[in-house]
């Protein structure tokens, strides 16, 4: 298999990038929320190492993965920037 060239490869990719994303997109995140989007990352991880095989598989698991947790602690780190200066002169 050329996964240079299997389309399917880089849609199944793209869309655990995609999944991995959402936390960092969401405003609060309740419980029965994220296990619906660590269930559906796993989903399309494990088809992803079906598809195309253990290597190309593993490597998309990480990449997305890494990726969700870049971006969930940059939001964090965002959202906490942002709410800093409104809750030290709120309290005064």
């Amino acid at each position: 298999m050329n996964i240079p060239q299997e389309p399917a490869y880089w849609l199944l990719s793209a869309s655990c990038l995609c999944v991995a994303s959402l936390p960092a997109l969401m405003r609060k995140i309740p419980r029965a929320r994220a296990i619906a989007v660590v269930s559906l990352w796993l989903a399309l991880c494990i088809a992803t190492i079906w598809q195309s095989g253990l290597l190309p598989g593993l490597a998309t698991t990480l990449i997305s993965g890494v990726w969700g947790v870049i971006l969930l602690a940059a939001s964090l780190i965002f959202s906490g920037i942002k709410s800093m200066p409104n809750r030290r002169f709120e309290e005064r």
